[in-house]
């Protein structure tokens, strides 16, 4: 399964990043207060899922990068099996990188 893990942004309320895979679209992330907890449980998701020999993990530093891959896999999805994403209609909202 592909995973790929967006970067840190500021969201209401703190920091997060977001995480797409195919099977399962966008999962927004949780909001954490400060962004050093938001960077550290970033790094876990990915170390976590580079462990599992099944899953391929694509770590995005820029929002820009995050959605061209997502919109890169979703085409090469949607090619393959012919069906739209449910979550292909999904409002598209302005997010600021954070790098820390």
């Amino acid at each position: 399964m592909q995973i790929v893990v967006g970067p840190v942004l500021t969201r209401k309320g703190g920091y997060a990043f977001d995480r797409w895979t195919p099977e399962e679209g966008l999962s927004r992330g949780y909001t954490y207060g400060r962004i050093d907890d938001a960077h550290y449980a970033r790094n876990v998701e990915i170390r976590s899922r580079n462990n599992e020999s099944s899953d391929q993990t694509i770590a995005c530093s820029t929002v820009d990068e995050f959605v061209r891959l997502t919109l890169d896999l979703r085409g090469r999805q949607q090619r393959a099996w012919a069906t739209p994403l449910p979550n292909a209609q999904e409002p598209r909202a302005v997010m600021e990188a954070v790098y820390g």
